[in-house]
């Protein structure tokens, strides 16, 4: 896009936001120019271009962006990052300069001068630095102990901590047994090439030892024929422990079969064989096999997790009676919630309680969840959305919008940097006192920007602004794409409203982009199906295209999963593969009851808000096309 273009979409974006809206406009418009005109100096290295207009942007919000762009492929310029960092100290783009140039330091072996700035990481390399900078200025108790943390959390570590370990190991704060607890806690983390990495370090009767343990890791289920791991008194039990916990992931009914004839005749800690005893019971609960109500009930210690898969899997066997029990064995802050608030009046209804279920149903109804909409379906009632917009003063907008780290992300909104401006945002957001995220709530509001809206309402836990938590952005372009593919919008904006919150730049770690997150290998073959010419794996943060494509592949989804609104969600989310095996087998299941007991708490809340904020936007948008019993049809066998 060429920078006059940027420019005019920024004068037309201009009028809606208050940095734009005052009187200096004209001389805020030409320090946009100067800015990008000087990026595009550093870009090209015209070094005596950069300075003369930079020095005419000091008081731009966005001079310390600028600066930071400059200084961080300069990193040799001592005295003019000290400088920044002085200057900037409390700004985003000092806390994005110091770690680069920490290193740079640490590279140069500047270790005194490294210590001066070093305060704490997150980073594990700035770590390791950092304790081979105590090692060179003779703190050897701080750089062993860094080393030590660093050594026994089970990660494989950056390269440039090979030198602080290897000066840990040779030195008399290392003890043998390091390399065990290390092993272990690779293990623990799945971490199979670092524990076989420490064998190294083994020898004799101790290297055997790793290897039955990596074995046992890796092929659990040959512990049946396995008889090595008998062979060490002092280490079955653990062995036997972990090759279970192993295997349950795998085949969970053949590990609860020889945990169950094994565990007498080992010595494990009762603690330790009440938690395998649970995980072994939940992993039957995932698997929806037969047992696990069973199973959960006779676990003798109890945590939110067991006693919320104690219910679905008394659900899963349709048993109303143990449904009810379930429910009462959950702590008092758990039966509040309108997810067991709503089953237990399903279970109420199921065993001929009919009064005492339409009261509870008649109750629940009133709340805006997916429960209570549920609920409200089965009352008869209409679902209650209970608007309630925010109140804040244009004096408080005022003041927000004023503030150095706001107008810095308005500019960036105006320069077409929404990525760029949503870092920035947070960053302002977060250093907010809580009274103000309301505010900052609608002046992202009023800057149209939804998702900064929308992230930052529910930072402020105010959940009743209905209007501002579920937009009607892109109304055009969804309306036209919902009518080319024959879906409802409502289906289209509850899959955007809960897939990036209308980020059209949203970037998952697994790569899916855009507004309904589609991912690369995805949109590259509905590109081929409708025969469009795909550019690069960049074009899905194009809101149109993105939709386009997301509304394409919902579409087949919906298709392939007979018109099921909630199996094609669930699709949507895990993949239709994983739906398939997780479909009822012999006979039909309520769905609400199917949704429950989707073994991945993602999808299953995925698939509720979908559902949830699809019948909202039927609302917002005044249809009423969709109801919960369309969107929750039976869920057939598979």
């Amino acid at each position: 896009m060429s920078f006059i273009l940027h420019l005019m979409l920024a004068a037309a974006i201009g009028s809606l936001l208050p940095a734009a809206a005052t009187a200096g406009e004209a001389e805020l418009a030409d320090s946009r120019q100067r800015f990008v005109q000087a990026e595009q100096a550093i870009a090209a290295n015209r070094e005596t271009d950069y300075r003369a207009l930079a020095t005419t942007l000091q008081s731009y919000p966005l001079y310390p962006y600028l600066q930071y762009q400059w200084l961080k492929g300069r990193l040799s310029a001592d005295g003019e990052i000290r400088q920044f960092l002085a200057d900037y100290a409390t700004n985003r783009y000092a806390g994005l300069l110091k770690p680069k140039w920490l290193a740079y330091l640490a590279e140069q072996k500047r270790w005194q001068e490294f210590l001066r700035y070093y305060q704490g990481s997150d980073d594990s390399a700035l770590q390791c630095y950092a304790g081979l900078a105590y090692l060179e200025t003779g703190q050897t108790p701080e750089a062993f102990s860094l080393a030590r943390t660093l050594w026994l959390n089970g990660k494989s570590q950056p390269n440039i901590c090979d030198g602080l370990f290897a000066a840990y190991q040779a030195s008399p704060y290392f003890a043998p047994d390091l390399v065990w607890q290390r092993f272990h806690a690779a293990l623990k983390r799945d971490n199979a090439a670092l524990a076989e990495y420490l064998t190294r370090y083994l020898a004799g009767s101790e290297l055997e030892l790793a290897g039955l343990w990596l074995k046992l890791h890796r092929q659990p289920e040959s512990m049946q024929t396995e008889t090595e791991w008998r062979q060490h008194p002092t280490h079955a039990a653990d062995l036997f422990g972990h090759a279970v916990e192993r295997w349950l992931d795998r085949d969970a009914a053949a590990a609860a079969k020889f945990w169950d004839q094994e565990k007498s005749k080992q010595t494990l800690a009762a603690d330790r064989a009440a938690d395998i005893e649970k995980q072994l019971a939940l992993a039957l609960a995932l698997k929806h096999d037969a047992q696990a109500y069973s199973r959960l009930s006779r676990l003798e210690t109890d945590d939110e997790s067991s006693r919320e898969w104690r219910v679905r899997a008394a659900l899963n066997i349709q048993d109303w009676q143990g449904v009810s029990a379930a429910i009462g064995r959950l702590n008092a802050e758990e039966k509040t919630r309108d997810k067991w608030r709503y089953w237990q009046a399903r279970a109420l209804a199921a065993t001929g309680q009919s009064a005492a279920a339409s009261s509870a149903f008649a109750e629940l109804a009133k709340n805006r969840s997916f429960y209570g909409f549920l609920a409200a379906a089965k009352s008869g009632q209409a679902i209650a959305l209970a608007h309630q917009p925010l109140q804040v003063a244009e004096s408080e907008l005022q003041a927000l919008s004023d503030r150095a780290e706001f107008q810095a992300a308005s500019e960036l909104l105006l320069l077409k940097r929404p990525a760029e401006a949503r870092r920035q945002w947070q960053f302002a957001v977060a250093k907010l006192e809580p009274s103000l995220l309301p505010v900052a709530a609608k002046l992202a509001q009023r800057w149209h920007a939804p998702a900064l809206a929308i992230a930052t309402v529910a930072k402020a836990n105010h959940w009743d602004d209905v209007e501002l938590r579920f937009p009607l952005e892109y109304s055009r372009e969804i309306g036209q794409i919902a009518a080319e593919r024959q879906l409802d919008p409502a289906v289209i904006y509850g899959l955007i409203r809960q897939e990036s919150a209308f980020d059209s730049q949203a970037d998952s770690p697994a790569g899916a982009k855009g507004l309904m997150q589609v991912m690369p290998q995805t949109g590259r073959q509905i590109a081929a199906d409708l025969r469009d010419r795909w550019g690069d794996d960049d074009n899905l943060f194009q809101a149109e295209l993105n939709l386009k494509y997301g509304a394409f592949y919902f579409k087949k989804l919906l298709s392939q999963f007979g018109g099921h609104y909630a199996l094609a969600a669930a699709a949507y989310n895990a993949g239709a593969s994983k739906i398939k095996r997780w479909l009822p087998s012999g006979r039909s299941q309520p769905a609400d009851i199917w949704i429950e007991n989707i073994p991945y708490k993602e999808t299953r809340g995925y698939v509720a808000s979908v559902l949830m904020y699809t019948l909202i936007y039927q609302q917002r948008l005044q249809r009423n096309s969709l109801k919960v019993d369309d969107l929750l049809r039976d869920v057939m066998p598979g």
